[in-house]
This record gives C-alpha cells, sequence and structure tokens, in this order.
C-alpha cells in the first residue's frame, strides 16, 4: 500500500469507478416512486410553474373559477401506468371544498390504491387560499411510462445528471490536483535539494518522506550528496596537499639557482648533485600522483599475464637483502611448495611489494625482523608482510592508505617518504580485483602486519 503505483492505481480506479456507480445509482433512483414524486413537486413548485399561476389567477379574479383547464394541463403531464394513474392532482379551496378535478369519482377512483398525499399550500397575501394535493396511487412494480412520462422523464433526469456531471467533474478536478499535490511533494522538496546541491552546498540532506520509491530515491540522493562531499573535502585536500608537496622541492631548487646565479655557491658538482636530487624527487612526486590518479580513474590497464607468485616474492625480497643485513634487521620469507600462479601485471606486484618493505625497513629498528609469508588460501592468494617496528596507532589506521598520510609527522619527505606509496599500493591491488588491509596492536616491537588478497 505504501508503493507509489498502488496509490496512483487505487486513485484513479477510485475516480474511474465513483462515476459510473453515481450514474447507476441515479438511474435506479429516477426509476422509484419517491424520485418522481421529488421531481413532481419540484416541477409543480417551480418559480412561473402552476403553483405561481394559481396564486396569480385567484389575485387576477378573487375565485377559483376557470382553473380547472389549467391544473387540467399540468395533470396530464404527470407520469402514468397504462392501466391507472400513478400520481393525480386535485385541488380544493380554503374551506376544504373540492375545485378539481369537478367529478369526485375520478379523484376517489376504486381502481387505484392511494399510498400517499402531499398538500401544498396556495398562499396569498399572508392567507392560504387553496390547496393542491398530489396524490400517489400505486408502486412501481410494472411502471411503463407514457409519452408525456418519458418526456418528462428525460427532462428531470437530464437536468439531474448534468448537475451531477458537473459535480463529480468540479471533484474530480479538485481530488485529482490534491492528490497530485500530495504525491508530488516529496518530488517538490528533491528538487529544491538538487538545486542546493548544484550549488556546491554538499551539506544539504533530503527529507527521507512520502512512498517507498520516494524514500529510496531521497536516501539514495542523500548517499551521493555524502559521496561527494566526502569527494570535495579530498580534493581540496588532495590540491593543498600537492602544493604543499610540491612548494617545498621548488623552493629549494629556486634558492639554490639563485644562490649560484648571485655567486654565493660556486657551480660545482656537489652543488649540481644537489639540484638534480629534489628534480628526482619532483619527478617521483610527479609520476606517483599520475599512476595514483590513472589508477582510482580506472584509465590504468595491465598487461596482463601468467605470474608465478613465489619467484616474484622471493626476487623482490632479494632486492632488499642487502640493506637489511647493513642494518641488522632479519628479513626472513615464507614460500609454500606447490607454485601459485595467478594472472596479472608483474610490475604493479612487485611494486606493491616493494612500498611494503620499504616501509618496513623504515618503521623497523636495527636488529628487528621482517617476514613475508605467501600462502594460497582459494580462490586467494595471500601475501603477508609483518615486521616489528613501531606499530600503527589505533586512529590512525583508517587513514593510512590515503593520499599524503604520514603516520609519524616529524619525518622529512627525504625519510618519510611522499606519503603516496601505499595509497598507490592499495590502488594497484584493488585494480587487480584483490583487497589489502593493515592490522597493528600499536605498540612498538609489535608492528605492523599488511596482508594483500589477489585473486588466483
Amino acid at each position: 500500500m505504501n508503493r507509489l503505483w498502488v496509490r496512483l492505481s487505487l486513485a484513479f480506479m477510485l475516480f474511474v469507478i465513483l462515476g459510473p456507480v453515481l450514474v447507476l445509482s441515479i438511474g435506479l433512483l429516477a426509476t422509484r416512486t419517491d424520485t418522481l414524486l421529488f421531481f413532481v413537486r419540484s416541477e409543480l413548485t417551480a418559480q412561473g410553474s402552476l403553483t405561481t399561476q394559481l396564486a396569480e389567477h385567484y389575485q387576477a379574479y378573487g375565485s377559483w373559477e376557470g382553473v380547472q383547464a389549467l391544473i387540467q394541463s399540468y395533470d396530464a403531464a404527470l407520469p402514468r401506468r397504462p392501466e391507472g394513474q400513478l400520481f393525480s392532482l386535485t385541488f380544493t379551496d380554503e374551506g376544504q371544498r373540492l375545485v378539481y378535478p369537478q367529478n369526485p369519482q375520478q379523484a376517489n377512483d376504486p381502481a387505484n390504491l392511494l399510498s400517499r398525499e402531499t398538500r401544498l399550500p396556495i398562499v396569498i397575501q399572508g392567507r392560504t387560499r387553496g390547496y393542491l394535493s398530489i396524490l400517489q396511487w400505486t408502486t412501481m412494480t410494472d411502471f411503463a411510462p407514457s409519452e408525456t412520462t418519458q418526456t418528462f422523464l428525460v427532462r428531470q433526469i437530464s437536468t439531474a445528471l448534468v448537475t451531477l456531471g458537473i459535480l463529480s467533474a468540479t471533484l474530480g478536478l479538485f481530488g485529482g490536483v490534491m492528490i497530485s499535490r500530495w504525491l508530488a511533494a516529496p518530488l517538490a522538496r528533491l528538487e529544491t535539494t538538487v538545486r542546493e546541491l548544484g550549488k556546491r552546498n554538499f551539506t544539504v540532506r533530503a527529507k527521507v518522506t512520502g512512498s517507498k520509491e520516494m524514500r529510496s530515491v531521497a536516501q539514495a540522493f542523500n548517499d551521493m550528496a555524502a559521496d561527494l562531499e566526502k569527494a570535495e573535502t579530498l580534493r581540496r585536500n588532495l590540491l593543498a596537499d600537492v602544493a604543499h608537496e610540491l612548494r617545498t622541492p621548488l623552493s629549494v631548487l629556486q634558492g639554490n639557482l639563485h644562490a649560484l646565479a648571485d655567486g654565493i655557491y660556486p657551480l660545482e658538482k656537489s652543488e649540481v648533485a644537489r639540484l638534480l636530487q629534489q628534480t628526482e624527487l619532483l619527478a617521483r612526486l610527479v609520476n606517483d600522483l599520475r599512476e595514483l590518479a590513472q589508477a582510482e580513474a580506472h584509465q590504468l590497464t595491465l598487461n596482463r599475464t601468467e605470474i608465478d607468485l613465489q619467484s616474484l616474492v622471493q626476487s623482490t625480497v632479494a632486492s632488499f637483502k642487502a640493506t637489511a643485513d647493513q642494518r641488522g634487521v632479519a628479513l626472513k620469507v615464507d614460500l609454500p611448495q606447490t607454485p601459485i600462479l595467478m594472472q596479472g601485471e608483474a610490475g604493479r606486484i612487485r611494486q606493491v611489494l616493494n612500498n611494503l618493505l620499504q616501509n618496513a625497513l623504515t618503521h623497523t629498528p636495527d636488529g628487528g625482523n621482517i617476514r613475508v609469508h605467501l600462502r594460497a588460501e582459494p580462490p586467494y592468494v595471500v601475501i603477508e608482510v609483518a615486521d616489528t617496528g613501531s606499530g600503527i596507532a589505533p586512529e590512525q589506521l583508517p587513514h593510512i592508505f590515503d593520499r599524503f598520510y604520514r603516520t609519524d609527522r616529524s619525518r622529512s619527505r627525504d625519510s618519510g617518504g611522499s606519503g603516496l606509496g601505499l595509497a598507490i599500493a592499495k590502488a594497484f591491488v584493488e585494480l587487480h580485483g584483490g583487497t589489502i588491509t593493515a592490522a597493528s596492536a600499536g605498540e612498538v616491537g609489535k608492528g605492523s602486519t599488511f596482508t594483500i588478497k589477489l585473486p588466483c
């Protein structure tokens, strides 16, 4: 009952059924003697009809002489049956003397059974001068209208049906407008909210009311507005972060170049090497941003081939072996006995492992441990990189895959990275249809564990 189409269907069915039902009801009522009596009385008492003409006659002549012909013309037009009268008229003066019909036997025909008498007083200057009576003689069981009766019925029923049609049309128009406004009210409110959203007011939300469909639309709109608000916040933060990240190496380059131009620093290879280092930093940052933007926009294509993950993980870990040995960090790798194969781009998977191992080495103190574990959990393959470093605080875990996020704000760009490594790793893993998560107790010595799940 709360669906929009159900409400509309019921509303239209109501108005479609109401018209024929009312017309049928009027038609049935029109064939009843009570209804006919109402029509007869209305016809006789209308302005300019028989009662008015009787009053005018008396005022003109001072008596009821000569009214028989006038009454008889109306009496002949009343509904009748083939075998007898249905209604007839009688008229008496103020002394209850019969004026019409002149033959008393005609008013009391024993072939008819009088069931009702309706008296209409003729009042002239505040005094009742006569009584016009409508006599109802029979029921409508076998009523077959004559030609005059049909004319009378057509005129009266047509007037009633036209009146009913006007009333029904008015009611239908009013009801349709009210129902339409009621059903469209949530859409009007949603339109106002959409216009506010178009003005970049991303905090606006739609009121969740109305039918089930309208509530679903409003809720979907609110979800979209929340996503847009989040995207706008990320966009602003990204612009601010990019500007901040680019400003520092550019400032160093600009300062050093000015110093060289002014002769403060001699043009030596060591100075050129420092400038080259800053340009390499800028190039790495720009490349990382480009790759991240392409991956998140699903514009980065993968050159998928069959990858032997055992060989890839072993060779990647081996490239960090020398650095780990210099610092006394035990770098261990656990590989399964059977080969694990998957479809993907080996370079992207290697880049993800490089980022995780680089972070692990950065945050693991000398003498610590780093373990890389590869295992199969059909239909996935799991790669874990665990360290015994400083760990990640619980409040920082939801943000470590965000752009430019550093758990240790005191680290420099050179030692702490650009803050894009984990964001890129997440984008590359999701590009392969996998997931990457992080877990940490947030305590020094217990470190962190990054888990990659890839479809195999």
